[in-house]
């Protein structure tokens, strides 16, 4: 870790990608605005009476990412108050992953240039699992774990591949197939086939951990199997056709921006001129495309079609890696588009922050309204909700939603807020209101 942490202070790329992606999320100066999931598993889940028992064995955190749910207990949600720190170093993990996957590629003679940096950190597409917390501590952090294991397989380090691919595969689903298609894409190039023994352990290893927990727990239910999902494949690719997230998101950014144009600009025109010649690479447009599909073959034999944005964090690492060599064809213009990428994309990102702002300052008012007219000897439930309160780039799954989308959602916020974490469920706007305390938010 020495070895590479040394590398990476004298490569300028390290400071680039931290330093864009720093600029990407830095706009309110890293105050984090806490959304949906995260009331719950961080405002609520490591405060528990013996949050390993109640929580971990009780809800069956065991079963569905457990390292996943074992860090919100012990590591994120012990921010809560301060989630903006967890927010930067997440931020900044993102970062530095985008680095050493440059550097394993450069490793086995298939150099990236930035503009595999600026599509990887900056696409707007990624804005949702790369911020809210719920979802950027698995699939950042993941992807985090899986570019150090990728540059420990590079390096001919077996058993520190092995570890940080076993730690990235527990967070996230994606972040597991990546990393193994990632792994067989290194060990081909370098015909390291003794590498093939540490990666098809862990393979083995987390077959067989879902085969044998996969129906256990609160989110067993996950697991229901289809031959072809077709409804999911409808998902996808309409997701990544939502033009209004980079529309939409550029037009109201611009106008958000201002002073902070200033350091977009900056930052857009280095990654710019960051960028070197190269050539095209047959062998990283089949690297990327295969990068860029492995992701999503789980959704295509499990039931459901909710493929939510923060699904294309991961792929979106490999439509980097492609679009960086296929623009080597026009090589002349390609630090040209590294930077209007860059730039085009900041902008857009001053947007989502502040949807995200906006969405938590609304939900705080939702939470103190509700919570002053409680009936604590009764059923309460809430009318007149809506899903969103807020303009926003795109409105696509769970993508900037407020608290009275749901039931847990609005329930867990007010636990946080009242301090009882034993707060009865309450609904949200209920077929049969019967004999419930009924909390109207229809001026909302």
């Amino acid at each position: 870790m020495n070895i590479i942490l040394a590398k990476a202070i004298r490569d300028k790329r390290f400071w680039v990608t931290t330093a864009a992606v720093a600029v990407k999320m830095g706009y309110f100066g890293f105050k984090y605005y806490p959304l949906l999931d995260d009331y719950i598993q961080y405002g609520i889940y490591p405060f528990a009476e013996h949050p390993f028992k109640n929580i971990f064995l009780y809800i069956g955190l065991y079963a569905y990412r457990p390292i996943a749910g074992l860090a919100d207990i012990y590591l994120w949600g012990r921010f809560w108050g301060v989630m903006g720190i967890a927010f930067f170093i997440i931020t900044l993990l993102h970062g530095i992953s985008a680095y050493l996957f440059m550097i394993v590629f450069e490793k086995f003679k298939a150099p990236l240039g930035m503009v595999f940096a600026a599509v990887y950190l900056l696409c707007p597409i990624n804005f949702e699992g790369s911020y809210w917390i719920s979802a950027s501590s698995r699939i950042v952090a993941g992807l985090f774990l899986a570019s150090l294991a990728a540059y420990c397989l590079a390096d001919n380090k077996a058993f520190f591949f092995f570890i940080f691919q076993f730690t990235a595969m527990f967070l996230y689903e994606q972040v597991a197939v990546f990393s193994f298609m990632l792994s067989l894409i290194i060990i081909y190039r370098t015909k390291n086939r003794k590498m093939l023994s540490p990666l098809f352990a862990n393979i083995f290893i987390i077959v067989l951990y879902y085969a044998v927990f996969s129906r256990m727990g609160r989110f067993g239910g996950r697991i229901s199997r289809e031959i072809i999902n077709f409804a999911a494949i409808k998902q996808i690719t309409r997701k990544w056709l939502l033009t209004d997230l980079y529309t939409n998101g550029f037009i109201r950014g611009l106008s958000m921006s201002k002073p902070y144009l200033i350091l977009i600009a900056a930052i857009s025109f280095i990654i710019g001129a960051s960028e070197k010649d190269k050539k095209f690479s047959p062998f990283l447009l089949l690297a990327g495309a295969s990068l860029f599909a492995a992701p999503y073959l789980p959704f295509l034999f499990l039931a459901g079609d909710n493929i939510s944005l923060r699904t294309a964090v991961v792929p979106l690492a490999g439509a980097a890696v492609a679009a960086d060599t296929v623009l080597n064809t026009v090589k002349r213009f390609k630090p040209f588009i590294a930077g209007l990428l860059s730039f085009v994309f900041l902008i857009a990102a001053v947007s989502e922050l502040s949807d995200y702002k906006e969405n938590y300052l609304i939900d705080k008012r939702i939470t103190e309204y509700v919570a002053a007219h409680l009936d604590p000897g009764r059923e309460n439930a809430v009318t007149g909700a809506k899903k969103t309160y807020i303009e926003q780039n795109v409105f696509f799954g769970e993508h900037i939603k407020s608290i009275t989308s749901s039931n847990w959602a609005l329930t867990g916020s007010l636990r946080c807020y009242t301090g009882n974490r034993f707060l009865p469920m309450l609904q949200v706007n209920p077929d049969n209101p019967g004999d419930i305390n009924l909390i109207s938010l229809i001026d909302f």
